[in-house]
């Protein structure tokens, strides 16, 4: 069990990547519009496939990745890999554009397996804290997103339509 704060860019992404390969079955993720995430480098999305794949040895049957952001710009222009991880992977993979009274709230959070977070205190900053293997320290985290979800929002769809 631990816990740690996190001051600069470089620290934030290396903690990204640390909270991505510690999580084997559940990611929560809330966020602005997941630009600060850089959720389309390889080894990022090879840790998402890797979290949403069902492997035949795998006793684990809950296998979940569910983000919430307030703007969708990025993700629909800019995240092709993710869309393509959405298309395949449904509805294990949720993608939820959060209501308009949501806009307001400048936090971000990642939780994965609700054993280990890290918690962005503001969109503009790479203050945050991080923390490890502490299922006491994350339960106010899941409830503090089960609630985001809980106001409800549109989920994205990987498919376009139009005429």
């Amino acid at each position: 069990m631990s816990s740690r704060l996190i001051t600069t860019w470089s620290e934030y992404d290396s903690a990204v990547q640390e909270i991505l390969d510690l999580a084997p079955g559940t990611l929560q993720i809330f966020d602005e519009d997941l630009t600060t995430l850089k959720l389309e480098r390889p080894e990022r999305i090879a840790a998402l496939r890797r979290l949403l794949t069902l492997r035949p040895d795998d006793k684990r049957l809950s296998r979940r990745l569910t983000i919430v952001v307030q703007k969708t710009d990025f993700v629909r222009q800019y995240s092709p890999q993710l869309m393509k991880l959405l298309s395949s992977h449904a509805p294990t993979l949720t993608i939820i554009h959060a209501p308009a009274h949501l806009a307001t709230l400048a936090d971000s959070l990642l939780i994965a397996d609700g054993r280990h977070a890290l918690v962005r205190f503001d969109h503009d900053q790479a203050r945050s804290r991080l923390i490890i293997d502490d299922s006491g320290e994350c339960a106010p985290l899941r409830q503090r997103f089960d609630e985001i979800v809980g106001e409800g929002g549109e989920a994205l769809s990987a498919t376009t339509l139009g005429l």
